[in-house]
């Protein structure tokens, strides 16, 4: 669709403004430079490249930051015993929401990726999902600033 645009934009352009430049200015913009001339192909060549690399990173940027943003959301939590973090993340209704749409974005990113080609294999892959939050609850007493030891 942006490429219809860019061509329309480009064909308007060639097509009618001629006309109204020497219909209003009287003639002084005859020899005018076109930038939009060389500005609309860059945009088009901008435009397919970062769009095709957007298009085949975007599942992998979504497992990324959805990565990041599980461990931002249990980092935050002012009690980090593994306790408090299972507890208040099943409890808080808040923490719940939280974390299953962060689930949901990470099992959006694993069918994204597999397309869910081997169902058996990739769909097994789905109870992966939850690891990222188990992996910080569980790991979480190792990270605990107050008992780093200064050596």
């Amino acid at each position: 669709m942006i490429f219809i645009h860019y061509a329309l934009a480009l064909l308007f352009m060639l097509l009618f403004r001629p006309l109204i430049v020497s219909k209003y200015s009287g003639g002084r913009g005859k020899k005018s430079i076109y930038l939009t001339m060389y500005l609309i192909p860059v945009l088009v060549l901008l435009q397919a490249t970062c769009g095709g690399l957007l298009y085949y990173s975007f599942p992998y940027i979504v497992i990324i930051l959805s990565f990041i943003s599980v461990a931002a959301h249990l980092a935050f939590r002012l009690d980090q015993s593994m306790k408090s973090l299972f507890i208040t993340s099943i409890r808080d209704i808040r923490n719940l929401i939280i974390l299953l749409g962060h689930w949901l974005l990470h099992a959006y990113g694993i069918v994204a990726i597999t397309q869910l080609t081997n169902p058996v294999l990739h769909g097994s892959l789905l109870a992966l999902v939850p690891f990222p939050t188990v992996f910080y609850i569980l790991t979480s007493k190792f990270t605990d600033p107050s008992k780093l030891h200064a050596e």
